[in-house]
């Protein structure tokens, strides 16, 4: 990608990433070997390249059993481990800290507040002053990379809220934050008793970036509502605050398209995908695919319920149709987690109980993380791809879904309430809270003719390719050449 001339200017103006995971993991082994590698998920790939291309400093807590075992005096580490191109800054967190700032703060609060789940919702003000410490601490590292220098610090998502508010201190540096997550309305963000606390943080930031317009303008209202000293300027997207000006954007997050594309048509992968489609349908019929962390806000249980409706209303398609569930264990120190994962395996043995066949079962979860590579099969074996959050920021398995359907007809079944739907023009979309509904989205694209699969996929592929993670980047990189220009 072109970088921004002042970003190709590593030694005298660096560029520090923040976010709460890190790019790479030390872990030590059953023979003492200490191995490295990349946690899944899309972002940290995602800005490898440039981070790889700009230099600069990534400033993460460092959750690896062998983390500390390879890094300098001051906790830093070159990555990647076989061509270090940048380093790697590691915070470690103590039990107490992990407990307050992660657990309890992170996603006890935050997490359930921003996807308007409150019956999940937990505040503990012990808990709250751990996260803003440790997010001093986070801001502390920053500075001392910083050296005193400018910089532009990128700060990612809803676990370093604090961050910027502590950093705003420094006038040398450009600080931007990307707010992975929806943001509430008023009458949600309400429920946190340190709301404007919260929002003072984050107004800390000269950009700050959500996912969608909807997003925005809900911030822009919060701002509005929680603190009357500050002056929002709705249709620019500005507001200011004391001497302080903060501007407020939305630019949806992709994925590497090309990536996925050139994955999805490697011969491997299609004969994965080919035999996917022998074990779970030898006697032909569709595959429906979902795929998830283990979290509540993913709408796994409902989506099982719609289609347990659907084998009801439509007896003829048990035996004809198999649901394959990935579903990733996820935050298994969060005790709402590990129950919810047990409710999922429940509903699914209840289903599977009443449907059953001697060859064939409706539902096959499957417990564990895929890889990319595995990934990318299963989406090329699938015939629809169920992504229900009740609601979500983006979901990127939806677009994944459909970079990977190179000569594929799948149909995309997406919740109204995934910041996806805004973009993805050829989904049958539905509301995840109305299972007769649902069902009947299943049922209409089991029964899709191809040539209306066809124009449907066509049209979101065609989407896709002009909206790439790389595009996102770019946005976001000339919203802050221009502002630092202005400043």
């Amino acid at each position: 990608m072109q970088l921004p001339g002042w970003l190709r200017r590593p030694d005298t103006e660096p560029l520090i990433l923040v976010s709460n995971r890190e790019p790479f993991v030390h872990t030590r082994g059953p023979n003492g070997e200490i191995s490295s590698s990349e946690p899944a998920g899309g972002l940290t790939s995602a800005l490898q390249p440039l981070m790889s291309a700009a230099g600069g400093t990534w400033v993460a807590w460092g959750s690896g059993s062998a983390d500390f075992e390879v890094t300098d005096a001051e906790s830093s580490v070159g990555v990647p481990p076989d061509r270090p191109t940048y380093r790697l800054r590691r915070l470690q967190l103590s039990e107490e800290e992990v407990r307050g700032y992660y657990i309890e703060s992170a996603n006890r609060t935050l997490w359930p507040l921003c996807h308007s789940q409150l019956d999940r919702l937990t505040f503990d003000a012990g808990c709250w002053e751990v996260y803003r410490k440790v997010n001093e601490r986070f801001a502390a590292a920053v500075r001392d990379v910083a050296a005193g220098r400018p910089a532009t610090v990128w700060i990612q998502d809803y676990h370093l809220a604090m961050v910027p508010g502590v950093l705003r201190r420094d006038s040398r540096l450009f600080i931007h934050h990307f707010w992975h997550i929806p943001w509430p309305g008023p009458d949600i963000l309400r429920m946190l008793p340190v709301a404007a606390s919260l929002l003072a943080g984050l107004l800390g930031n000269d950009l700050l970036v959500f996912q969608t317009a909807r997003d925005r303008a809900n911030f822009l209202g919060c701002v509005q509502v929680f603190l009357p000293d500050a002056r929002v300027d709705m249709r620019r997207g500005v507001v200011n605050r004391g001497k302080h000006r903060t501007t407020v954007r939305a630019h949806p997050i992709s994925i590497d398209v090309e990536a996925f594309e050139a994955l999805a048509a490697r011969a491997d992968v299609d004969q994965t995908a080919r035999s996917l489609r022998r074990r779970y349908l030898p006697s032909g019929g569709q595959l429906l695919l979902g795929v998830d962390r283990i979290d509540y806000t993913k709408g796994i249980p409902r989506r099982f319920r719609a289609f347990e409706r659907l084998l009801e209303e439509h007896p003829d398609q048990i035996g004809r149709v198999v649901f394959m569930q990935i579903a990733v264990p996820s935050r298994q120190e969060v005790p709402d987690y590990a129950a919810f994962e047990e409710e999922v395996a429940t509903l699914t043995d209840e289903i599977n109980t009443r449907f059953a066949r001697p060859d064939w079962r409706p539902i096959e979860l499957i417990r564990e993380n895929y890889d990319t590579t595995m990934l990318a099969a299963c989406y090329r074996a699938a015939d629809i791809c169920l992504v229900s959050p009740l609601q979500d920021g983006m979901n990127l398995v939806a677009k994944e879904f459909v970079a990977c359907q190179k000569g594929g007809l799948g149909i995309l079944v997406l919740s109204r309430f995934a910041g996806a739907a805004e973009e993805m023009d050829g989904a049958i979309l539905v509301n995840p809270y109305d299972a007769s509904a649902m069902a009947g989205a299943f049922h209409h694209a089991l029964a899709m003719p191809p040539a209306e699969r066809e124009w449907r996929l066509a049209r979101m592929r065609e989407q896709l390719r002009e909206h790439t993670i790389y595009d996102w980047m770019n946005a976001i990189l000339q919203d802050v050449s221009r502002l630092r220009r202005l400043a």
